[in-house]
């Protein structure tokens, strides 16, 4: 619905404001302007008519007429402020709601009203050079705020103060220049004023011509023809005697139809034609706009794809580092124990040997010296079996849960007061070998956190592959800890609690972290485990 107004928006601007192609004019158009300019001459003869009627009527006709142009064009540009761009409309709005208020104050001073108490017509003549003023500075004034970021507040402050001084100098102290006598008419003051308004105005449409640029075409003649039509306005109240006569008439006509172009040049050219090219910009904003959602939707899911694929790479390739680590650890651990271990043993059998031979024929210092080597011998001996179990621990040769159990019993023998539980029920031949290694690993790191920071009395130890998932758990009954803020140091295998994420994860498990403070710990990693066949592995 949004998209169907604004595309019927979007073609009535195209046509009315002369704007896109235009096709040549059909006879329909030509007759309907012919009808527009002969029901506005009609209006023009029914007004004139009136002053034979009259002339108060005819008079507060045209004035009333000026002073609704003016006070429109003060609320279209007040309540367009928040979405305008262009400030000197407000300037210009809050000029004309002044005009009308001294209009008004002129057609109610007016001879011949008996509104006001007012003698004569000397007050409606000083509203009505005061109104003038006003505006032909105000118009002068407009074509410079053109490229301008106006603040509306400060004119609006001085248009209040300058309009309270004329309106407290003309009808309550009654010291303004006269501009009418009674049996004299029209004095000097007034007419130089008349035609200094007249050099403001011709001014004021030659500083607007040199700024044509900045504003509608349309407009900037219409506004040519309000000047135009003002200045012989003006000229015409130059020269009338009585405030009924026919040259104020002529004057009052000619106001009637420059006002009309005013409202024409404000509101329909600039107030009203800004927010037709505005729905028409918004109406192609939003196709340019979906266009680049879509343009966008497609570039993000590109570039997600590729995330994804580099993400794999890099998982793939982490993981091929984690097992060509494996790799090495297995084969340094097997150099050891086969050449620098049997070494070490053939070497510690061959001094127990030989003091067992010796023994009687060698002074005692020198058995005690050969007994000393033999107990280095074995001290080297089983540093080599800690670093080949730290490697790569010999039991894995005979399977994980042979290991976590062999492990799980040394921890009791280390530490009597903590129990363990084990439930250790995942076929060997169902496990890969890269995860039994981060398996152990896990396990002694976790062992190591209990024994050295937990505190607790009793451990679970759980390994099951139930549904194409080897799940492995520990969890203690310990004090736990603030997991944002735990820096437990790394334990024999070196990896702490961040290298033990790292590890699980890099292996292809969800890795997780479960404990609070005085509510224990439970360290959980999960793999997708798949049986020869390619189906969910499931213990049997």
């Amino acid at each position: 619905m949004k998209m169907n107004m604004f595309k019927f928006q979007f073609i009535e601007l195209k046509y009315a404001s002369g704007q896109g192609c235009q096709p040549e004019p059909s006879d329909g158009r030509k007759a309907a302007a012919g009808f527009g300019g002969l029901a506005g001459i009609s209006v023009l003869a029914a007004i004139y008519l009136t002053s034979w009627y009259s002339y108060l009527l005819f008079h507060s006709v045209v004035e009333i007429f000026s002073i609704l142009v003016s006070f429109s064009i003060f609320m279209f540009a007040w309540n367009t402020l928040p979405f305008s761009r262009k400030r000197y409309l407000a300037v210009l709005g809050i000029a004309y709601l002044f005009v009308g208020g001294f209009d008004l104050l002129h057609m109610l001073s007016y001879k011949g009203m008996g509104i006001l108490e007012v003698d004569g017509s000397n007050h409606a003549t000083q509203a009505w050079i005061a109104a003038r003023y006003i505006e032909s500075i105000s118009l002068l004034l407009l074509p410079f705020l053109f490229q301008r970021k106006v603040d509306y507040r400060p004119f609006l402050a001085v248009y209040s103060l300058v309009s309270a001084g004329l309106f407290l100098l003309i009808f309550v102290f009654h010291v303004f220049p006269d501009c009418y006598i009674e049996g004299r008419g029209l004095t000097p003051f007034k007419v130089i004023s008349e035609y200094v308004i007249c050099a403001i105005l011709i001014a004021a449409a030659l500083v607007l011509y040199r700024r044509r640029k900045n504003v509608d075409e349309i407009m900037f003649r219409l506004l040519l023809a309000s000047f135009a039509l003002t200045v012989a306005s003006e000229i015409a109240f130059t020269s009338y005697v009585s405030v009924y006569g026919p040259a104020n008439l002529i004057g009052h006509m000619l106001k009637l139809v420059s006002s009309y172009l005013i409202y024409r040049a404000i509101i329909a050219r600039g107030l009203l034609k800004p927010y037709k090219t505005m729905f028409r910009d918004l109406a192609e904003s939003q196709k340019e706009l979906q266009h680049y959602s879509r343009s966008l939707e497609s570039r993000v899911a590109e570039r997600t794809l590729e995330l994804e694929e580099r993400n794999r790479e890099l998982r793939y390739l982490s993981g091929q580092l984690v097992n060509a680590e494996e790799k090495e650890r297995r084969r340094i651990a097997r150099d050891l124990h086969d050449s620098i271990g049997q070494s070490l043993s053939a070497i510690k059998l061959s001094l127990e040997n030989a003091a067992a031979g010796f023994t009687g024929r060698l002074e005692r210092k020198e058995l005690q010296e050969l007994e000393k080597i033999a107990s280095m011998a074995r001290t080297a001996i089983a540093e080599v079996r800690r670093i080949i179990m730290n490697l790569r621990p010999p039991l894995l040769e005979k399977g994980i849960v042979n290991t976590m159990e062999t492990l799980c019993l040394d921890f009791v023998r280390l530490y009597p007061d903590i129990r363990i539980e084990h439930n250790l029920r995942a076929p060997e031949e169902l496990i890969p070998e890269d995860i039994k290694v981060i398996v152990f690993r896990l396990l002694q790191e976790s062992l190591h956190n209990i024994a050295k920071h937990s505190g607790a009395a009793r451990v679970e130890v759980l390994l099951s592959l139930e549904e194409g998932q080897l799940r492995f758990e520990v969890a203690d009954d310990g004090h736990g800890f603030e997991l944002d803020s735990a820096k437990a140091p790394p334990g024999p295998t070196g990896f702490g609690l961040t290298g033990m994420r790292e590890r699980a994860e890099l292996s292809g498990a969800r890795f997780r972290i479960l404990t609070r403070q005085k509510g224990g710990t439970l360290i959980q990693a999960v793999w997708p485990v798949q049986s020869q066949d390619g189906k969910a592995a499931t213990a049997g």
